[in-house]
């Protein structure tokens, strides 16, 4: 065996341990900067998260004002008012017309009773028919219409179609 020249080896050995220092060096660089990236976007992020807690707390806790727009300009407030009086006129005055219809549909409903009782009085033949209604039921029987029963007879139109209406 030959003796090893100890000399001649330690600057062979000595860049191997400068390579593997420095590799390892990198290594240690690689990871702090991976970990500081790490750090700094869970410092965004905690950022952003805390922003949109204070954003959503407020909104919870903020409490809208019992009348729209009280914190609105003067003359926002002017025109809300006015508004607000031009409904009150409004409903009043549709009220009004509503109950005028609902009044003037209880008089209709009230004449259409009583006339469905004039009507119903009228097909009931309570009395023997008269000589006039003998007389205008033969003018028609014979092919008069109600204007020439009525010229013929000396009575209103109005007369004669009533008693044709009952015949």
């Amino acid at each position: 065996m030959r003796p090893s020249n100890l000399i001649a080896d330690v600057p062979a050995m000595a860049n191997m341990q400068a390579a593997q220092f420095l590799m390892v060096g990198g290594f240690v660089m690689l990871a702090w900067v991976l970990v500081r990236r790490r750090i700094r976007t869970g410092k965004r992020f905690h950022q952003e998260a805390r922003a949109a807690n204070k954003v959503i707390k407020g909104m919870r806790h903020r409490k809208e004002p019992s009348i729209p727009l009280s914190d609105a300009p003067a003359e926002t407030q002017r025109w809300q008012a006015a508004m607000f009086d031009l409904q009150r006129e409004l409903k009043a005055e549709l009220d009004t017309r509503i109950m005028v219809v609902q009044t003037l549909l209880n008089q209709a409903d009230d004449r259409i009773a009583k006339l469905n009782g004039v009507q119903a009085g009228l097909t009931q033949p309570s009395k023997p028919e008269s000589s006039l209604r003998l007389q205008i039921r033969e003018l028609l029987n014979r092919g008069h219409n109600a204007r020439e029963i009525a010229t013929q007879m000396g009575l209103p139109l109005d007369d004669v179609e009533l008693t044709i209406a009952s015949l």
